[in-house]
C-alpha cells in the first residue's frame, strides 16, 4: 500500500496540482479524470488529499466541505516606481492593404512588455491569416519569431507567396526578416524573451485537457522580459472564447475572437481614449487568403 500511495502522490504532484491552481476540485474529479475506479486506489487518493490539507505543517491544500484548492503562495512583486509608461509595444495589426480600411481598435491599445495577445479563432476562418499579417507588418520594427505546429517549409512558402506582392519578406542578403520554427509545445523554452513571438497555435496535444492552457500561457509570460507573445487558439463556432473557457482571458493584455469574416474585441486591458471592448467588425480575405479588406465596424442596438 505504501508503494501505491507513493505512486498516487507522485501522479497528483506532476499531472494534477500544477494545472489546477485557482480551481476548486473534489476527490471524485481526480478519480474520474485518471479513471481510478479501484477502491484501494481511491482510498490512497483520499489519504493524499487529507495529508496535503490537514497533516502538513504548511498545507498545500485548502479544504472546503468536500472540495480542495491549491494554496498558491507565489507572488510577482511589481516595481511600478521605475516603470516607464512609454515602454509599450506599438504593434501593427492587419488592415486593408488594397482599400486602406482598418480595425480602429489598434490606435487605442497599450501592449506592455511581457504582454500576451490571444487570437481565438475557428479552424480555417482567418486565424492564421491574422497572425501572419501581424508578423509581416511588424517584422521591420521588432525581432520576430513565428512558431508553427502545422506548416512545413513548402506549406510556409505557399502561405507567404501571397504576401510577396505587397511586402518584402527578405533582407538584402536573401534571408527572411523573421525566424520560422516548427514547434509543438514548451514554447517558453525557446521563445525570444525580448522579441515578438507568434505562436500558431497553442495546443494541449490531448483531447479534453484544455485546462492546461492557462498554465501554459503563464509559463510563456514568465519567460518573457521585454518581449511579447501573440498566441493563436482554437475555438468553437459562435462563441467568443477558445476551448478552455473564459478563464484564458485573465492572462492576456488583448483577447480577440474570430469567426467567419467577423472579429470581436473580447478584452482590451489597457486602452487610451475610446474603450474598444466589445467592438465587432466584419472583414473579407482575398489574394490567397493573406489580404484583409473591406473592414467595417458592426454597430448593434
Amino acid at each position: 500500500m505504501e508503494d501505491l500511495y507513493k505512486k498516487i502522490s507522485a501522479r497528483l504532484e506532476t499531472d494534477w496540482y500544477p494545472y489546477r491552481v485557482n480551481e476548486w476540485f473534489s476527490h471524485e474529479d481526480i478519480c474520474r479524470y485518471f479513471d481510478w475506479k479501484d477502491q484501494s486506489t481511491r482510498k490512497e487518493v483520499s489519504k493524499k488529499l487529507y495529508h496535503d490539507s490537514t497533516t502538513l505543517a504548511d498545507p498545500k491544500l485548502e479544504k472546503k466541505n468536500k472540495t480542495y484548492r491549491i494554496i498558491d503562495k507565489e507572488i510577482d512583486e511589481i516595481d511600478w516606481v521605475s516603470a516607464n509608461i512609454d515602454d509599450v509595444y506599438n504593434l501593427s495589426f492587419p488592415y486593408g492593404v488594397w482599400d486602406n480600411t482598418h480595425f480602429d481598435f489598434e490606435k487605442n491599445l497599450y501592449i506592455p512588455p511581457k504582454g500576451i495577445v490571444a487570437i481565438a479563432g475557428v479552424s480555417n476562418e482567418g486565424k492564421t491569416a491574422f497572425v501572419l499579417n501581424i508578423l509581416v507588418l511588424n517584422m521591420d520594427k521588432y525581432k520576430c519569431t513565428y512558431f508553427t505546429n502545422e506548416l512545413t517549409g513548402i506549406g510556409l512558402k505557399r502561405r507567404f507567396k501571397g504576401f510577396e506582392d505587397w511586402c518584402e519578406l527578405l533582407n538584402g542578403d536573401g534571408k527572411p526578416k523573421f525566424r520560422t520554427i516548427l514547434r509543438y509545445d514548451n514554447y517558453q523554452d525557446v521563445l525570444d524573451p525580448d522579441g515578438l513571438n507568434i505562436i500558431d497555435y497553442l495546443d494541449v496535444n490531448a483531447e479534453g485537457e484544455y485546462y492546461k492552457l492557462v498554465p501554459y500561457m503563464k509559463r510563456i509570460q514568465k519567460a518573457l522580459r521585454k518581449g511579447i507573445a501573440v498566441i493563436a487558439l482554437q475555438k468553437p463556432p459562435g462563441r467568443p472564447d477558445a476551448f478552455g473557457g473564459s478563464n484564458l482571458r485573465g492572462a492576456t493584455s488583448l483577447y480577440l475572437s474570430i469567426d467567419k469574416n467577423k472579429l470581436e474585441v473580447v478584452k482590451a486591458k489597457d486602452w487610451v481614449v475610446d474603450n474598444p471592448n466589445g467592438r465587432k467588425y466584419s472583414f473579407e480575405l482575398s489574394h490567397y487568403g493573406c489580404v484583409f479588406e473591406n473592414i467595417q465596424g458592426i454597430y448593434e442596438g
